[in-house]
């Protein structure tokens, strides 16, 4: 298969449209670029977009799969076995904190990665069924406002929430000038209480690593 540039275009299908929870709510044979869909993955969780860009690199989301363990095991993740593109709770479906850190710090070596793991926002073009573009913003930024604290701030993040893992966060901060990520699970609460993984995190980079 061919290199995969940010302009492809990718045709939503009646499945990834399905999948419920986090997602863009976008309609079967609505098209939009691997950009759009992979920053609505990164700011807003979104599961459609991730079922889209599973199906448009490798055909079906469950080869996706397989190709995600394999790159776990590439990287050294031996405590992660994946059973769906999205994060949705599914049996033998796990990870570990300290895997995802692998991932993350793997994934932020490429520089366009980087740029939408660190945006705050983003507004889509109009596709062929949506008359005008739709403004993306980061769930973690909703939490975090400009994400400062004394000494540094976040820069970027990824939220996760299901019932069975409580809230989650991956995130990349500067503290007195160096850069150090975090991931966190299973903080008490919901999509709809205090963002106590937010919180733990902004203890974590600024207290605890200033001592």
């Amino acid at each position: 298969s061919g290199k995969i540039s940010l302009d492809d275009k990718v045709t939503i299908s009646e499945r990834s449209a399905s999948m419920g929870g986090s997602q863009l709510y976008m309609e079967p044979g609505e098209t939009h670029t691997v950009s759009e869909l992979l920053t609505g993955i990164s700011m807003v969780s979104a599961n459609d977009a991730c079922v889209a860009m599973a199906e448009y690199i490798c055909g079906t989301d469950d080869i996706f799969v397989e190709k995600m363990n394999e790159k776990a095991a590439e990287l050294g993740m031996k405590d992660t076995h994946f059973k769906n593109s999205t994060g949705l709770h599914s049996g033998n479906h796990y990870t570990t904190a300290a895997d995802m850190a692998l991932l993350l710090q793997y994934a932020l070596e490429n520089p366009q990665f980087r740029e939408i793991f660190t945006s705050s926002i983003y507004t889509t073009q109009a596709s062929d069924i949506r008359s005008e573009g739709f403004v993306m913003q980061s769930t973690l930024y909703n939490y975090l406002g400009e994400g400062e604290f004394s000494g540094g701030a976040i820069l970027g993040g990824k939220t996760g929430y299901t019932d069975e893992a409580g809230l989650c966060l991956a995130s990349l901060a500067r503290v007195d000038g160096k850069e150090y990520l975090l991931v966190t699970a299973g903080a008490e609460g919901t999509a709809y209480t205090e963002p106590y993984h937010v919180l733990d995190a902004l203890k974590v980079y600024g207290e605890y690593l200033r001592e």
